[in-house]
């Protein structure tokens, strides 16, 4: 009886524990509270971008170099935190190696994010040598050829039509990895530009270089396109500017690409969806539906077939969901639309189980067992059996979330901890429900 008793307190404890775990599960307006909800049930943009390669792979050669995709990753959080969105996802996608999937949940500005995403924004100062308004009159003192020191680029000029030629040093004074921070600000003149930092030891190089380049212009080059060339009146220590003809909306998409840092490769879109917040909402509220129907036939089934024995197989099953989603809130796992037909796949699984055992039960009553013995022997006698059917699914679902993408995965995510769930709800919960009924009384018959 103290046994009894002691396994009362402990699986109340554990699922008032559960229920604190996961109260709410849902805040208003559709955003998350203890459950994280993935992109298909808040709404959001995913993109999924391939890394290009400076030079096309040789045949049987792979198509980026290895460790470039871990280096684009890294990138893209960076610059995804720079946008404040909460519980992005970003993995490598596909089997060819060089695809990256971004998922952006309850993101707005989609145009805004795709800009700051694949910008690669590579910042360096140079030298200016020299600069004319077309490519051949900055050539024809050198026989229209470039110097190997030197390059050509082109910027923009004092009007907004204007196309300038630079000729500048290949050598830059200081790049995008010396920069401290970086961040929008509004020039002399009112006009937005952004202001940087240097980290301390490029300070003391960029103020030795610049004190010897006074009076010559310096090329402030983006993505190598020259956005100003202003001349050095004086040494330049660690602050700086970068000047050009931004508005105050590119001005702070700019400082923020160069706070996240360069990207290691270019890259491109290949497919983007975007699912509108009204959109997951109706999911979330057709997920509900969904479960409840199948929750409600599902317990119309075993009150019909096994009678009041059916009580128990549905407060089973609703210990089952609680556990399930109490785990889910406690491991930080999202919750997606695959994973809502993962948690109503486990609800199946969990009066299948049911099933096996009131069979094994009414096997045990008709060969002359007391109801003691037959409730005792139907769970003993049961539990092998469910231990292999939950092992062979939980072998597929292992592959699943192995070998699939985000919505497999979470199908998988949902099916591992359901069938964890259900091992426990349908045998300990569902056992310890009989027990309480026969506890202190001798009972002729089971409704069943």
């Amino acid at each position: 009886m103290k046994a009894w008793y002691g396994r009362a307190v402990l699986y109340v404890a554990l699922l008032s524990a559960c229920v604190v775990a996961i109260w709410p599960p849902l805040a208003r307006n559709g955003e998350p509270g203890k459950i994280k909800l993935g992109l298909d049930l808040r709404g959001g943009t995913y993109l999924v971008l391939q890394v290009m390669p400076e030079q096309a792979p040789r045949a049987g050669e792979a198509p980026i170099p290895r460790g470039l995709l871990a280096e684009v990753i890294r990138a893209l959080e960076r610059r995804v935190d720079q946008l404040g969105v909460a519980e992005a996802v970003i993995s490598e996608y596909g089997r060819t190696g060089d695809q990256v999937l971004v998922q952006l949940p309850g993101i707005k500005d989609v145009a805004q994010a795709k800009r700051l995403l694949v910008g690669v924004a590579q910042l360096s100062l140079r030298i200016v040598e020299a600069s004319a308004p077309t490519r051949e009159e900055l050539l024809r003192p050198f026989q229209d050829r470039v110097p190997p020191t030197l390059q050509v680029l082109e910027g923009q000029g004092t009007a907004t039509a204007d196309r300038v030629f630079y000729l500048v040093q290949r050598e830059a004074l200081m790049t995008g990895r010396d920069l401290k921070t970086a961040r929008a600000g509004v020039g002399d003149h009112g006009e937005p530009n952004v202001q940087f930092i240097l980290s301390a030891p490029a300070a003391s190089r960029f103020r030795e270089a610049t004190g010897r380049n006074v009076g010559r212009p310096l090329a402030i080059v983006l993505d190598e396109r020259v956005t100003s060339a202003p001349v050095i009146e004086q040494p330049i220590g660690a602050e700086g500017q970068i000047r050009g003809r931004f508005t105050p909306a590119e001005a702070d998409e700019l400082a923020k690409v160069l706070r996240a840092g360069a990207l290691p490769a270019k890259m491109r879109y290949l497919q983007e969806v975007t699912v509108g917040a009204s959109l997951g909402r109706d999911s979330i509220r057709a997920g509900l539906i969904a479960s409840a129907a199948a929750m409600a036939l599902m317990a119309t089934f075993m009150f019909v077939y096994y009678r009041l024995s059916g009580l128990n197989a549905v407060l089973a099953l609703a210990a089952n969901l609680v556990i399930l989603l109490a785990a889910m809130a406690y491991f930080d796992a999202t919750l997606t639309l695959p994973g809502v037909a993962g948690i109503i796949l486990t609800m199946g699984v969990g009066v299948d189980t049911n099933v096996l055992v009131f069979e094994r039960i009414r096997e045990e009553l008709r060969q002359g067992r007391t109801v003691r013995a037959a409730v005792k022997n139907g769970f003993d006698r049961v539990w092998i059996t469910i231990l292999d059917t939950h092992a062979t699914v939980l072998i597929a679902a292992a592959f699943l979330f192995q070998f699939g993408t985000g919505p497999v995965k979470g199908f998988a995510v949902t099916l591992v901890t359901g069938l964890v769930a259900n091992v426990f709800a349908s045998y300990f919960v569902s056992k310890f429900l009989f027990e309480w009924v026969l506890r202190k009384r001798a009972v002729a018959s089971l409704s069943i």
